[in-house]
């Protein structure tokens, strides 16, 4: 297998975080893991919500604003009419520019149910725009530390690779992500616990992870990426269910800030469907995950 191109990234940089509300209560989750995100930007935090009419127009408002501790009239709470919610969210995403949006994926109503398709079709498959997304199971008591001498063990984020060259550009990405939030990187992948073959003409076959030994594939994906992450730890996790199964229970161990993954979307339909690995992984993990479309 040709080893893939070892790219540094800039370090990200947004002037807005985007969070797209419902009024519903998961919804809401996104808020406690957006404000500290713009914080370590120095961005401000907005916010989006259809109404079906000007009652619910009034309810969101006061909702939102309680959530932001402002008054309903602040300009950063944007509450539209009768509009369709992946579009209103893309729209205001493209015309706030240096945009990043943060949001749940699993509330109900009409912004919280459908958003992570969506959002990806507008952001991921138009701009190639990374997206945050907190899932059902992250902690809702958490919020993302920075290093200091006061952080605790939430000043990690972790990259997920699985032994395909493509995959591999998620580290690139997460450190740049961990220069600019001051936070310290951990690549995992996750194998099923396969023992080698004896011979060597036999490929290593698994149902997930490198096709090779999976420590010594971690070891030499530390190496090949020193000059961009030279503080890079490099861990091989085994789990005989799945990515998703491995990660949720080594991150229980090992807590992060941060979870940051690749997805291949793909278009059909006038849809884009989140990769199946990349959705589990979204809807177990305890912390946030940065979706990262390959480009």
């Amino acid at each position: 297998m040709a080893n893939p191109e070892v790219t540094r990234v800039p370090e990200p940089s947004y002037q807005h975080v985007l969070v797209p509300l419902d009024g519903s209560e998961l919804a809401d989750a996104a808020m406690p893991w957006a404000q500290p995100l713009a914080a370590c930007f120095g961005a401000d935090v907005q916010t989006i919500s259809v109404a079906d009419g000007d009652d619910e127009t009034e309810r969101l408002r006061l909702h939102v604003a309680e959530l932001l501790g402002t008054d309903a009239d602040d300009e950063r709470i944007h509450v539209v009419v009768g509009g369709d919610p992946p579009a209103e969210i893309g729209r205001l995403s493209a015309e706030l520019g240096s945009c990043l949006v943060c949001l749940s994926t699993r509330g109900r109503g009409r912004i919280g149910g459908a958003a992570v398709g969506s959002v990806a079709r507008s952001l991921m498959l138009r701009t190639g725009e990374p997206v945050v997304a907190v899932g059902r199971s992250a902690n809702r008591s958490a919020s993302l530390t920075r290093r200091g001498p006061t952080a605790q063990t939430r000043d990690r984020i972790v990259a997920c690779v699985d032994g395909q060259p493509p995959a591999e550009s998620i580290v690139g990405v997460a450190a740049a992500w961990a220069d600019a939030l001051d936070m310290s990187l951990t690549v995992v992948t996750v194998a099923e616990p396969s023992p080698a073959p004896d011979r060597d003409d036999v490929p290593w076959r698994r149902s997930h992870g490198p096709s090779q030994d999976a420590d010594a594939y971690m070891s030499e994906l530390a190496a090949r990426w020193d000059d961009v992450a030279p503080d890079m730890n490099a861990v091989a996790v085994y789990d005989p269910i799945n990515p998703a199964s491995g990660l949720q229970a080594w991150l229980k161990e090992h807590p992060a800030g941060l979870l940051a993954v690749t997805t291949h979307a793909r278009s059909g339909l006038g849809r884009v469907v989140l990769g199946a690995t990349a959705a589990a992984i979204v809807r177990v993990s305890p912390v946030p995950v940065l979706v990262v479309p390959l480009r």
